[in-house]
């Protein structure tokens, strides 16, 4: 759809929101065809990165398009369908095996700020303002979205943006976890593909279970509790192609090949 586009290039998926005259805001479909594009995207064996970023400079992403908010969540019952929408977008992309990185320029605020909260990098430009002003219009953020956001910049940081409604600068979100790195907006794009030509010829395994393992541990901060899978996994590398192919290439002194295997 031509508000959501997505290109690959060179292992790079990119996933550009298309809509820079409302802000990059998205509606309800666009949620939709959020989740079947990262489907696609995780079972497409050339993509090993995915960048998602807005179209032109002013914003990331403005959040949901409020435009639609009084038919489509109008009553408990359509904001139940919406919002669960919303949650299987984001958990699609939560879930993804593949390294994520959000590419923030401008506004990432409200459903934007939740959708690149949920890739597993977020790195902005100088000129990116971070906020989750939901006080203002009455509507609440779900128990998942909020886990999250609690997850990566702690409980304070949370009710900070929440209770007060304000915008985070760039530099305050590069403080408090909320992005990885802040470039000028010039430079930020060319920043980003030089990390994801990096990362493209990582182990693809290794980030996988890195990803997997972060989520259990977050689910069973004790690790008392773990499943003789998720006990194994550490070990389970040393059994793959990738980690014979990664030591015979180190001893070589050459680039390794990864195959995912």
């Amino acid at each position: 759809m031509e508000s959501l586009i997505l290109s690959n290039t060179n292992g790079v998926a990119t996933l550009t929101i298309n809509r820079p005259d409302q802000r990059n805001a998205v509606t309800l479909e666009m949620w939709r065809a959020l989740a079947e594009i990262v489907a696609h995207l995780e079972q497409d064996s050339s993509v090993r990165v995915v960048v998602v970023t807005g179209a032109g400079d002013d914003a990331f992403s403005a959040g949901g398009d409020i435009s639609e908010f009084s038919e489509k969540r109008r009553d408990p019952w359509q904001a139940k369908i919406y919002n669960g929408r919303v949650e299987l977008a984001l958990k699609s992309l939560a879930r993804l095996s593949k390294p994520t990185i959000a590419l923030v320029k401008g506004y990432c605020v409200g459903g934007g700020c939740m959708l690149a909260t949920h890739c597993d990098l977020r790195i902005c430009a100088d000129n990116a303002v971070f906020g989750m002003p939901v006080a203002q219009l009455n509507t609440l953020v779900g128990y998942r979205e909020l886990q999250r956001l609690v997850h990566l910049i702690g409980l304070g940081a949370t009710l900070d943006m929440l209770l007060t409604a304000r915008f985070v600068k760039a530099d305050e979100a590069h403080a408090i976890g909320l992005c990885s790195q802040v470039h000028p907006l010039v430079d930020v794009e060319s920043q980003v593909a030089e990390l994801t030509s990096r990362m493209v010829n990582l182990a693809p395994l290794a980030q996988r279970w890195h990803k997997q393992m972060v989520q259990t541990m977050l689910r069973k901060p004790d690790l008392h509790d773990l499943t003789p899978e998720e006990g194994m996994l550490p070990d389970a590398i040393y059994d793959t192609d990738d980690y014979a192919e990664g030591v015979a290439a180190f001893l070589g002194k050459r680039a390794p090949v990864f195959r995912g295997k």
